[in-house]
């Protein structure tokens, strides 16, 4: 599914290349344009669909299941909310927040709402070996241990460590969850 759709973006920016091409030197008439659109058109719809198709086959949800998820979870909510939370840690690491952050709660992945729900009906309802809650599991694992080493760092007064573990690993683990909650966010939304 990769190779096809990556076969198919480079035939759509050929596509609109010689498109490009052919305007800049007056050889492609108003006819032949809107055919060309045409196409090109269609090639990008074909290519959003298997995209689409692509990501439903990830979660591997029926449309039951994903009306049940949206009742469980908001991944807008979750995204906001994890956004929110990296900003705690940042204004933590900055020393802009008063008091003491517990680090053995940071680092569990199945104390904020995304992590309970990775952690029980989400796997009732995708199954235990969904590769797309496998990955989000694992992502989000990931974020809450790095975010654990920063406030470690951060309260043995190694501000230089938090500091490059933040800029590092955090940031890393923090854009995948982001990117999968969005293609959860997809699949949930997407007919």
């Amino acid at each position: 599914m990769k190779k096809l759709s990556f076969i198919i973006n480079v035939v759509i920016v050929f596509g609109i290349s010689v498109e490009l091409v052919l305007i800049l030197f007056g050889k492609l008439s108003a006819d032949q344009l809107l055919i060309s659109s045409a196409v090109s058109g269609l090639v990008i719809l074909v290519s959003v669909k298997l995209l689409k198709d692509a990501l439903i086959k990830l979660f591997g949800l029926s449309d039951d299941q994903r009306e049940a998820v949206k009742n469980e979870i908001n991944v807008m909510d979750e995204i906001e909310a994890h956004i929110a939370w990296k900003l705690s840690l940042q204004n933590y690491l900055d020393g802009k927040t008063k008091g003491d952050v517990q680090l053995e709660q940071i680092m569990r992945d199945d104390l904020c709402d995304l992590g309970k729900w990775l952690h029980g009906p989400a796997k009732t309802v995708f199954g235990p070996n969904n590769k797309g809650i496998q990955t989000l599991t694992e992502q989000h694992s990931r974020l809450h241990t790095a975010a654990g080493f920063v406030v470690k760092n951060i309260q043995e007064k190694n501000l230089a460590a938090a500091k490059k573990i933040m800029d590092g690993e955090v940031r890393i683990a923090f854009h995948e969850v982001m990117r999968t909650l969005n293609v959860l966010n997809t699949v949930l939304t997407t007919k």
